[in-house]
């Protein structure tokens, strides 16, 4: 191999290691702050120009959301989802339609009108049929107490229209209906179909596990 070929592929290696290096360090340091709670250190981090341009202004201003509602520092974490509603235009559409989705799933569950709202209307514009059409239906179930959908959600389960985490909610919204309507057999039945496509981690786990550990007592 030519000695200068040798060199630029030495020097790019190099360049390269050092990026991973300085990356995983900020990485570590996000981390660690947000284990400890420290939302001040987070925030710094996160707005540093370095952090920014390596690990990206959706991650660093995810990491700024986490810590402000992890230490219940209301007025900084709404500004900062405001912020991020406001700013979707400037994400990847994967990142910007899983932020959506995730949140508005999580402000659904704990029942805040006030956040989901924010969320839908940015679902709405996205453009996204499917995600706007199953948003708004667990939106209909989950805060309005709506229990005239089953019908239209099993023939979107059957017609295989979701898959994944989306087929899950949507098959948790059938068993809330059916649970609403008292036909606790079909509510079960549904709520076991629901489970299997969630991932562990996901955010309806806790209340799939809480429901089926009481229906099955």
């Amino acid at each position: 191999m030519n000695p200068i070929t040798i060199i630029i592929v030495v020097i790019a290696l190099a360049v390269y290691l050092i990026f991973q290096g300085v990356k995983n360090f900020q990485l570590h340091n996000l981390n660690l702050s947000l284990k400890n709670r420290d939302s001040e250190t987070v925030a710094k981090i996160a707005d540093m120009g370095m952090s920014r341009k390596l690990l990206g202004g959706y991650v660093c201003d995810l990491y700024k959301l986490r810590s402000y509602y992890l230490v219940k520092e209301t007025d900084k974490f709404e500004e900062t989802l405001r912020y991020m509603i406001d700013s979707m235009d400037k994400y990847r559409a994967d990142d910007r339609d899983s932020f959506l989705e995730t949140y508005f799933h999580t402000f659904l569950i704990k029942g805040n009108r006030k956040y989901a709202d924010w969320l839908l209307d940015a679902i709405r514009n996205t453009g996204n049929e499917k995600l706007i059409r199953y948003c708004e239906e667990s939106y209909a179930v989950m805060l309005d107490g709506e229990s005239g959908l089953i019908d239209r959600m099993t023939e979107d389960i059957n017609s295989k229209l979701y898959y994944g985490f989306a087929l899950g909610v949507v098959l948790f919204m059938v068993a809330k209906q059916y649970s609403y309507l008292g036909d606790d057999k079909n509510a079960l039945e549904y709520m076991r179909s629901a489970k299997a496509c969630f991932h562990s981690k996901a955010v309806y786990m806790p209340v799939v596990d809480k429901y089926l550990k009481e229906a099955e007592a």
